[in-house]
């Protein structure tokens, strides 16, 4: 059967997942199947589109989805441990609880994803767009984030981000985020997106160094410095 760019029935997908180890599914069009809890170890997903399928306790560790469409996909507790995400679509996915340790997701759009407790221990998430990403409590020990964009994310309770909250940095109780990037350390307070110099920068340009705000953002500073000298070795 030719599988790339066609539209796979629910029968046919099934009979190929049960006959083919790994299977080849690239480019199919299987939006809509259903592949909850489907063994989909090591398969070829290349350029897939997965549109809102439900792909909820799937495995799918050393799958290849490089380039997939999963906007909207749905999986929570989906093993994609060493899978290759890289330039996937996975804007508004549900990813809560997902494995994803040692991934590739290199340039992968996670624009709005909720990946609340999920393990990205050691992924590659250089240049991803994580934009208004949930990722409170998940893990990222030992991820790469550089050039990553994290603005508008939840970052509460996440591991391997470093947080502090101090009485009067903020009126709205923001609290401050370090991430550590390759070669910099990117700082997330409020509205404040960018890397410790620009914060360093915005500080000073609206509070100055001399007043009471000023000050006590000299001293988070500081403490920021000494952050991104121990950044590698956390």
């Amino acid at each position: 059967m030719h599988i790339e760019g066609n539209l796979i029935t629910q029968v046919q997908l099934e009979e190929i997942i049960a006959m083919a180890k790994p299977c080849n599914l690239k480019g199919a069009r299987l939006y809509g199947a259903r592949l909850y809890g489907a063994n989909l170890k090591d398969a070829n997903l290349e350029g897939a589109n997965l549109k809102g399928v439900n792909l909820c306790g799937a495995n799918l560790k050393g799958a290849r989805l490089y380039g997939a469409n999963l906007k909207d996909a749905y999986l929570e507790g989906a093993n994609l441990k060493a899978a290759n995400l890289a330039g996937a679509n996975l804007k508004d996915a549900y990813l809560e609880g997902a494995n994803l340790t040692g991934a590739n997701l290199e340039g992968a759009n996670l624009e709005g994803a909720n990946l609340e407790g999920a393990n990205l221990c050691a992924a590659y998430l250089k240049g991803a767009n994580l934009a208004g990403v949930n990722l409170k409590d998940a893990n990222l020990e030992g991820a790469n984030l550089e050039g990553a964009y994290l603005y508008g994310a939840y970052l509460e309770g996440a591991k391997g981000i470093m947080s502090l909250s101090i009485p009067g940095m903020s009126s709205r109780g923001d609290i401050l985020f370090a991430v550590n990037h390759v070669g910099c350390l990117m700082v997330k307070f409020g509205y404040f997106y960018g890397d410790r110099e620009e914060f360093e920068q915005h500080v000073q340009n609206k509070y100055g160094t001399t007043s009471e705000q000023g000050i006590l953002y000299a001293g988070v500073i500081q403490l920021l410095h000494v952050w991104e000298k121990l950044a590698p070795s956390m």
